[in-house]
């Protein structure tokens, strides 16, 4: 269970602070459940959600945890076994994202970094599909970051970039 003030990642939602916990009265809810009240830190709005909700909520990972996987950005693997119907790479992809693993969000961006590379020096361009599931995972990993690192998430690319060069 987590705490009111926690920072927690909810689904798609992102970053979200818990607000409260409890019975809200509003129409619809069901009054005997509790729920966690959620402000997104990045979008607005309110989230009233059941405490045993099946979509993913866990904490936000710590400053440490995000610059030691920065760190180690180059180790992460970039090979991954996206199928080439493009179905089926959705499938693959979304699984992917909502596994709302950073490593796994990172082999991703990493994945189509180079298979764009790739895509570039052939002249060809790139599918829809892989360049959707980028943004996701970019959205998502930098919003993340940029909370845990204390900069705008718009920030966090060059932030990695700079740190891998050094």
């Amino acid at each position: 269970m987590f705490s009111i003030n926690e920072y927690v990642i909810y689904g798609s939602e992102g970053v979200c602070r818990v607000e409260s916990i409890g019975h809200p009265d509003i129409s619809g809810l069901d009054k005997l459940k509790e729920y966690y009240t959620l402000l997104p830190v990045y979008k607005s709005g309110r989230i009233y959600t059941p405490i045993d909700s099946t979509i993913h909520m866990r904490r936000v990972i710590t400053k440490t945890k995000a610059q030691e996987l920065i760190d180690n950005i180059k180790e992460i693997s970039h090979e991954l076994d996206v199928p080439k119907d493009i179905k089926q790479a959705n499938l693959f992809y979304r699984d992917l994202v909502r596994s709302y693993e950073c490593s796994k969000l990172i082999s991703l961006i990493k994945y189509v970094f180079f298979k764009q590379r790739e895509f570039s020096l052939i002249k060809r361009n790139m599918p829809a599909v892989d360049l959707k599931f980028l943004k996701i995972a970019e959205d998502m990993l930098y919003s993340e970051f940029g909370f845990a690192l204390g900069i705008d998430p718009k920030d966090v690319k060059g932030y990695i970039i700079k740190c891998c060069e050094e």
